[in-house]
């Protein structure tokens, strides 16, 4: 349906069809190098090329020996010559064991006199002691990092372990900011009728943490042209506005949006706060997710509905909602109300200052909860979006 209202829909629905959306338009397989990957989604199962280690090692700096001491010290036996029985050699943590050693000395369990090592522990070293054996982590073929898996740094650092050198993953979206609003002031206490700007100085940051890339921060005045204008100049794959999605004479993303033949996927959410977000597709298949202006209400609408968009257009599922025990609280027939709160004694507790402009709340949360129409009984199951700073 080409630029017409489709209605509100629940906040649930929306969520499915944002993720519905970004599945439909995930980003483009790419080949990176391991450096570049950190928070990309991987597409295809990593496996191990080799047993992990792929050569025994020491585990411990000391002594290779062979058998029960005491040993005698003999040269390094790095030509590949084996270690004999009551032989000893040193070595440090990392390093190739000899062929025939059976067990590392530590240094601080060993006594050197005279060119004979013993130990000081009657009960050191023990058979395989201080060896990491070959395919201890994983034997060839194991199964490292299933397709689908958001990169962390520990699997970056567990692929290089394996030698691999670039992985098959998708992109981090590139995202356009568009900041509406002619009454904005970016710095100081703004003055009566004016507001301090909240979104150009965190937005960039909260997209990374959603899995985005955000370019530089756009500003556009309340006029319709310049909406119009904005919103055709971006070239990224989804952009993001804030402001403007009401309907009075200074809002004008809406309007600008149907102007240029906009699909509405979502046109308002039966939330609060949010209701006014939409998303919305392009003709030439960008993206347009647009956040109220409100501070609160443009954060929950990003993170519980931006953050399924930018995590499918990834790659990755839609993630599960966390199951919380709550407080009694009331609800709103035909809304769902979106709660900052913290937790106590595994109860979920609003943080209070929930308004649409207030960023207390929200500072103070661990979650946001979503309180059905009906409300919450005391003691009883609820569903929590986790905070990506969390």
């Amino acid at each position: 349906m080409t630029g017409t209202s489709s209605g509100k829909v629940s906040w649930h629905e929306a969520r499915l069809l944002v993720a519905e959306t970004g599945r439909a338009r995930a980003l483009p397989v790419t080949t990176a190098p391991i450096a570049e990957c950190l928070g990309r989604v991987v597409t295809r199962d990593v496996t191990a090329a080799g047993p992990i280690p792929h050569f025994d090692s020491a585990a411990m700096d000391g002594w290779a020996v062979n058998g029960h001491g005491p040993w005698t010290l003999v040269p390094s036996v790095g030509d590949g010559s084996a270690l004999t029985d009551a032989r000893a050699t040193a070595i440090v943590t990392g390093a190739l064991v000899p062929v025939g050693a059976t067990a590392v000395l530590r240094s601080e369990s060993s006594v050197l006199r005279d060119g004979v090592l013993s130990s000081c522990r009657p009960d050191e070293p023990r058979p395989g002691q201080h060896i990491r054996l070959a395919g201890r982590e994983a034997e060839a073929g194991e199964l490292l990092i299933a397709s689908g898996t958001e990169l962390n740094p520990a699997h970056i650092a567990l692929v290089a372990s394996a030698g691999v050198d670039a992985l098959s993953v998708r992109p981090s979206p590139a995202v356009d900011i568009l900041l509406t609003g002619d009454e904005v002031s970016t710095s100081g206490v703004p003055a009566p009728g004016r507001v301090r700007d909240g979104f150009g100085v965190q937005l960039p940051g909260l997209l990374a943490m959603l899995g985005g890339a955000a370019g530089p921060v756009r500003r556009v005045p309340d006029d319709r042209k310049a909406t119009i204008a904005a919103l055709s100049s971006t070239d990224a794959p989804l952009v993001v506005t804030t402001g403007g999605t009401g309907e009075s004479s200074a809002d004008h993303v809406r309007g600008a949006l149907r102007a240029l033949g906009a699909d509405f996927v979502v046109d308002g959410v039966a939330m609060r706060p949010g209701g006014p977000t939409c998303l919305a597709g392009l003709r030439d298949g960008r993206l347009v997710l647009a956040l109220p202006g409100n501070p609160l209400a443009a954060m929950v609408a990003l993170i519980t509905l931006g953050g399924p968009l930018l995590g499918t257009l990834r790659g990755r599922p839609l993630d599960e909602l966390e199951t919380v025990r709550s407080v009694e609280l009331a609800g709103r027939p035909g809304t769902t109300l979106i709660v900052p709160h913290r937790s106590s004694d595994g109860v979920a507790i609003p943080t209070g200052w929930s308004g649409s402009a207030m960023m207390r709340g929200l500072a103070a949360a661990r979650g946001l909860l979503a309180v059905p129409g009906e409300g919450l009984h005391p003691g009883g199951f609820a569903q929590s979006v986790p905070l990506p700073w969390r």
